[in-house]
């Protein structure tokens, strides 16, 4: 497939979470790690080269990729990490956000957490231009559904809050596009998938289906509290001697 991988070391498959690739840790000739990423599906692999990503050590039309190997435990493994790892995960995102690009795929598996404290992002696979609250709330939302949130540390490493409210309203947009996806097909008709993993994916759309409908009961049961609330404000400002409709 790959000339380096006619004189590696070894090469031995690598335990992960993948969902979409088949995963195999390489030793080079020179003793380099790397990760053979060989997608179940054939795509296209990005045409340009992201600053800070793992170094592309080959690659080829089918999206098979030889790829650096980073050292460390995925953030979902690492969990929970202290305020420095957030704030180096929050700077990650803030250096690609910054020069105007996504990962688009920001799930937890793809966050390396290094033993000096450093975060990486891996598995490069489709970064693209965009909206960076649509990648935070999509981040928002795996983070939820392994049980936990986004710190103020990570944005203190991110540079900046944005507006919770915005962020919301991206991240309930996200939510009904991913169910509304193929992606739950398609793991479903996997069967390659151990059943765990297909035991997590169900648990996920379960958690999600969830979020989604008590964003909108929050919301409903507001209007519920605001009603009322309104109709009283007209008689509070007639008590007060202040401006009526129709005066």
């Amino acid at each position: 497939m790959f000339r380096q991988l006619e004189n590696a070391r070894s090469v031995e498959p690598l335990a992960g979470e993948g969902l979409t690739n088949v995963l195999h840790l390489v030793t080079l000739a020179d003793g380099r790690k790397a990760v053979l990423r060989q997608p179940k599906v054939a795509r296209d692999l990005p045409k340009f080269v992201v600053p800070g990503a793992p170094e592309v050590l080959a690659h080829n039309g089918r999206g098979d990729v030889l790829v650096e190997y980073v050292e460390g435990r995925t953030l979902a493994e690492a969990l929970p990490v202290s305020e420095e790892v957030w704030r180096a995960i929050g700077l990650a995102f803030g250096k690609i956000h910054r020069v105007g690009l996504l990962h688009n795929d920001v799930n937890l598996h793809n966050i390396i957490v290094g033993g000096d404290g450093r975060a990486t992002l891996i598995d490069w696979d489709n970064p693209g231009q965009g909206n960076p609250l649509d990648e935070l709330a999509a981040f928002e939302e795996h983070l939820y559904l392994h049980g936990t949130v986004l710190p103020q540390a990570f944005w203190d490493g991110y540079g900046h809050m944005p507006d919770l409210n915005l962020l919301r309203v991206h991240r309930i947009a996200g939510c009904i596009g991913w169910l509304a996806s193929e992606d739950w097909r398609q793991w479903e008709n996997d069967r390659t998938l151990r059943p765990e993993q297909l035991a997590r994916v169900r648990n996920w759309r379960r958690l999600l289906a969830r979020w989604l409908a008590d964003q909108f009961r929050t919301a409903f049961l507001t209007a519920e509290v605001a009603v009322p609330q309104h109709r009283q404000r007209p008689k509070d400002r007639h008590e007060h001697g202040g401006p009526q409709h129709g005066q």
